[in-house]
C-alpha cells in the first residue's frame, strides 16, 4: 500500500444534522478536509493540534467568501470562510496509520492515537493528517479495526477504523 495521507475520510452516511456550517478564525492556520477542528471564542473554529481534547469535530467541506465551495482554507490570508464539520461523535473515519518499524495486529483493536497533523494537499484539498503510534492511554481517536478493502492488512502502512474519542460531547477514557 502507497503511505497515503489524507486525514481522516468518514465511512457511511452522515447524519445530516450532525453537518454545521462554522466561521473560520481567519487567523488560523491553514485547514483542510479530513482535519480535526476546535472551537476559538468568538472566531468559529481552527485546526485541532493533535494532542487537543475539545476537538468539535472534522471538516468535510468549505465556502469561501463569496459562498461558493472551496477546497480548502488558506493559511490566515483570507475572511468570510466558513467549514462544514461533522459534529457527530459517533461518527466513524477512515485514517491511514504509517509506521517505519512498529506493525499494528487486531490486538491493538480498542487503543487510543493521537494524529500527526501533517502537510495538507492544496491541489486536492484533503488534510495530510495520519497515524504513527498508538496506545493505551487518551487519545484523541479511538481505534475500532482495520478498514475492510482490499489489499489493506495488520501492518506498518495500513488503513484504519476510527472515531473522535476526544470530543466535547463525550467524556474521553483511556483506551484498553
Amino acid at each position: 500500500m502507497a503511505t497515503a495521507k489524507y486525514g481522516l475520510e468518514p465511512i457511511g452516511p452522515q447524519k445530516p444534522d450532525a453537518l454545521v456550517k462554522f466561521d473560520v478564525d481567519p487567523s488560523s492556520t491553514a485547514i483542510y478536509r479530513g482535519d480535526v477542528v476546535e472551537l476559538v471564542a468568538d472566531k468559529g473554529i481552527a485546526q485541532a493540534a493533535a494532542q487537543n481534547q475539545d476537538n468539535i469535530g472534522v471538516v468535510v467541506g468549505f465556502y469561501d467568501a463569496d459562498g461558493l465551495p472551496a477546497l480548502y482554507y488558506p493559511a490566515g490570508s483570507a475572511a468570510g470562510y466558513t467549514a462544514i464539520v461533522n459534529i457527530d461523535p459517533h461518527q466513524l473515519y477512515k485514517i491511514h496509520y504509517y509506521h517505519a518499524t512498529t506493525a499494528l495486529t487486531a490486538a491493538y483493536v480498542g487503543s487510543c492515537a493521537d494524529w500527526v497533523v501533517g502537510t495538507g494537499n492544496t491541489t486536492t484539498g484533503q488534510s495530510g493528517a495520519y497515524v504513527t503510534a498508538l496506545a493505551a492511554d487518551a487519545a484523541g481517536l479511538y481505534v475500532l479495526g482495520l478498514y475492510e478493502q482490499q489489499g489493506n492488512e495488520w501492518g506498518t502502512d495500513c488503513e484504519l477504523v476510527v472515531k473522535l474519542h476526544e470530543h466535547v460531547h463525550t467524556p474521553a477514557a483511556a483506551g484498553i
